[in-house]
């Protein structure tokens, strides 16, 4: 439940003691970006690069860099508690573990917090006893649902609560201290930079409102690069809080000039002005600009008082591998010039409580719509960490090629490719349910490019042939990888040839279905001609005339590592769904003959399927393939999404049941040993060497895949069988968020029995939000 005091979480929330033992789960490969022991919420808004503070209290993982992933922690970069009692010398705590570094060596490190809590976008750290004073800290950014102008700005607010627990009156400052870093967001390396940038300088800024610290870089003409702007840190002038501030220290150095005087007087020094970074020497390190700002209390025994700061950072810029540049999101209301900090330091700070109530209201709604337990609400809630930390791109129309604004989700950071569409059909309503115009923005962006052709050529990773780009009629498989050019130049992907896959072209359809919902009429009517190209043409993929498409064994759809021939569960049924959608669709622009044709071939696919599929049990992979009579997770897919979408039943309810029910005992209860349902099980081991995958035979079909495992956890409750979805939902939530460690970094993949998982900061487990009731069309849609 959610309580009225602020910095207690709510009973849902993710929750850990200082003291616990943490889990920490290893890739399957070497090769794969690695899962961090110290997981958080991450900071900042949608398009902006996200900061996370991790559980420690360390600020530990950068998406800064669009379309790129940094793991460093920086001592600089932290709280910093200070106690004094009369007649006792004073005492300071660095709230963060101590560096293994001998920068920030003077400091006195407290440790991780004794508790702390997440529901994104909160987080909740507190330290019961730090020399008699309990110190809580609330951190959060605005990522409110229906609030896109909120959402996407660049900041972070921390609120805490500093408490006496003892007998005698004290006082208590807090500092704030971060690092100059801009530049240092302007590659794909995943360490930290070894540099400071040049150029780089602090500087004051103060106003009745707030105090705090502006850090700047100077600029060689007006154009801006990608990581360059301002960030600025700063604490509010509340009643009672005296602030101060330190323009400038080294954040290289052992720190003693801040830590010092800090300590001793309870203030930021005011320390010398800052210095212009140079390049130096190569065997010699410049120093890193560093500025501090704190507030300072009394408190009599028993006494509380709060303390208010933020972070901002205003980046304006952002460029991918080809050298495109893009003017993030938030631009529109701040700004193009990177000279906005001081003005986002104060709309934070004047907008904290409104922001803080809000995100409790939305946790309110969603706990009382989909059930208060950790793995109802608390799951659900924080899987939408991906919407900062997925190396989300939210870019200005202004300075866009085709004059529109772009939405981007990466697949994952080992899998670099924006809105894989294979796994935003599954994400999708994640997104669209909070905010609708994002993820019509991918809509419209697939819709166009199936109407677009590129004929340069692609070479594929296996067999080495060369294909299109982008073939005539076919929906892209992504809308490009960063390091490249993301929303011009799409399918990046060329482990196989996405222009060969039977699945992208019907979610194009049923995405088009979906968020048209909410973008109403003229937004479907303008999209339909994609719509009619797409289905169009996978119509010569029907090669025996029963309405249903066919397979080809490539593997030619999203489990790019299980072949599938001829008619399959998984492309057949979201042909079908597609075919259905597409009825309406035509209905609605006007085309009665098409819509005619496509219903009657409807009907005719969908005895089709059931006939060839269904096999007493369950519904076959596919009639031809030589993993035919495996059980499947996702046979029901396409029909459960039909359900979803309020387009009726294509399989007859007790039949879905019946292969719900076989697939919830053969691969969840059995293979997957109760941790999770394993894609496929009863594989004929004659079947194994036909897997394409060489170098790991279990790779997607003994693995334990979250998103598809969400996906199956609603089509059990579709159709009915809510004791096994609980059941599922509750396993997956001990071993992501508990056994494994995995929660704000959800994997592709992990394996049963193991500490092993594979390509974390994963999409497709935003399919979580399919436990929540589907959406109810916008109000003027139709």
């Amino acid at each position: 439940m959610l309580t009225n005091d602020p910095f207690a979480a709510p009973s849902f929330a993710l929750s850990r003691r200082g003291d616990d033992p943490v889990p920490r789960s290893r890739t399957k490969w070497d090769v794969l970006f690695a899962p961090t022991q110290d997981t958080g919420v991450p900071l900042g808004g949608i398009g902006t690069g996200g900061i996370m503070r991790a559980s420690t209290g360390a600020f530990s993982r950068w998406t800064i860099k669009a379309g790129g992933v940094k793991q460093f922690t920086l001592p600089s970069a932290g709280f910093v508690l200070r106690v004094a009692r009369e007649g006792r010398a004073p005492r300071g705590f660095a709230l963060q573990p101590a560096p293994d570094s001998d920068e920030m060596s003077a400091f006195t490190y407290a440790g991780p917090a004794d508790h702390w809590h997440g529901l994104f976008p909160k987080a909740w750290h507190r330290h019961d006893a730090l020399d008699g004073v309990e110190v809580g800290c609330l951190s959060f950014s605005p990522v409110i649902p229906g609030q896109l102008d909120a959402a996407r700005l660049p900041l972070a607010l921390f609120k805490w609560r500093l408490t006496n627990r003892g007998d005698t009156p004290l006082d208590a400052s807090l500092a704030f201290t971060f690092p100059n870093l801009n530049g240092w967001f302007t590659d794909f390396g995943e360490d930290r930079p070894e540099r400071p940038a040049t150029g780089t300088f602090n500087r004051a800024v103060a106003d009745d409102a707030f105090e705090g610290v502006v850090l700047d870089r100077a600029r060689a003409g007006d154009s801006l690069g990608e990581s360059t702007g301002e960030w600025a840190i700063a604490c509010r002038r509340d009643d009672g809080v005296e602030t101060s501030a330190s323009v400038c220290f080294d954040g290289y150095g052992d720190g003693a000039e801040f830590w010092a005087p800090f300590i001793a007087d309870g203030d930021a020094p005011a320390l010398a002005e800052s210095w212009i970074v140079e390049g130096g020497f190569r065997e010699n390190l410049p120093g890193l600009p560093t500025g501090a700002v704190a507030g300072r209390v009394a408190l009599k025994p028993g006494e509380s008082r709060e303390l208010t700061f933020c972070l901002v950072w205003d980046l304006p810029v952002i460029s991918f591998g080809q050298g495109r540049r893009w003017y993030r999101g938030y631009t529109d209301d701040w700004g193009v010039e990177g000279r906005s900090a001081a003005e986002l330091c104060r709309h934070a700070l004047s907008h904290d409580a409104s922001w803080d109530a809000d995100i409790d209201a939305w946790h309110r709604d969603v706990a009382r719509e989909v059930g208060d337990a950790p793995h109802q609400a608390g799951m659900a809630i924080n899987e939408l960490y991906f919407l900062v930390d997925g190396l989300s791109v939210l870019t200005s129309a202004r300075g866009s090629p085709d004059g529109r604004p772009h939405f981007g989700l990466i697949e994952c950071h080992d899998y670099a490719l924006y809105n894989t569409l294979d796994l935003w059909v599954y994400a999708a309503e994640a997104v669209g349910r909070h905010f609708p115009e994002l993820a019509a923005m991918v809509a419209e962006d697939y819709a166009d490019q199936t109407l677009a052709t590129d004929a340069r050529w692609r070479r594929h990773r296996w067999h080495h042939h060369l294909f299109a780009v982008n073939s005539a009629g076919t929906c892209p498989h992504d809308v490009g990888g960063p390091t490249e050019d993301p929303f011009v130049v799409p399918n990046s992907y060329t482990y196989r040839d996405g222009n060969e896959w039977k699945d992208l072209n019907c979610d194009l359809v049923l995405c088009v279905y979906r968020e048209g919902r909410a973008m109403g009429a003229d937004w479907r009517r303008r999209l339909f001609p994609a719509v009619r190209t797409a289905i169009d043409h996978l119509q010569q993929f029907d090669r025996d005339g029963d309405g249903l498409i066919e397979n080809d064994g490539t593997p030619d759809q999203t489990f790019d590592n299980i072949p599938m021939k001829g008619p399959s569960s998984y492309c057949g049924g979201l042909w079908l769904a597609a075919l259905t959608a597409g009825v309406a669709l035509a209905e609605e622009a006007g085309e009665d003959a098409l819509a005619a044709r496509w219903r009657e071939q409807a009907a005719a696919a969908g005895e089709a399927y059931t006939t060839k599929l269904f096999n007493g049990s369950h519904f076959r992979v596919d009639t031809d393939g030589p993993l035919s009579e495996a059980c499947f997770i996702e046979q029901l897919f396409g029909p459960f999404l039909a359900r979803r979408l309020g387009l009726g039943d294509l399989v007859p309810p007790e039949m879905a049941r019946a292969a719900l029910r076989t697939v919830f005992e053969r691969n969840f209860v059995e293979a997957g040993g109760g941790e999770g349902a394993v894609s496929l099980s009863g594989i004929p081991e004659t079947a194994r060497e036909h897997l394409p995958h060489a170098a790991d035979r279990t790779f997607q079909t003994s693995e334990i895949q979250p998103g598809f495992n969400f996906s199956f956890a609603a089509q059990l409750e579709s159709w009915g069988l809510d004791a096994e979805a609980d059941r599922l939902r509750r396993a997956l939530h001990h071993e992501l968020h508990v056994r494994r460690n995995l929660v704000f970094q959800t994997p592709a993949a992990y394996d049963r029995s193991g500490e092993t998982c594979r390509a974390i900061l994963n999409m497709r487990p935003l399919a979580v939000w399919w436990l929540a009731p589907p959406a109810s069309p916008a109000s003027g849609a139709s």
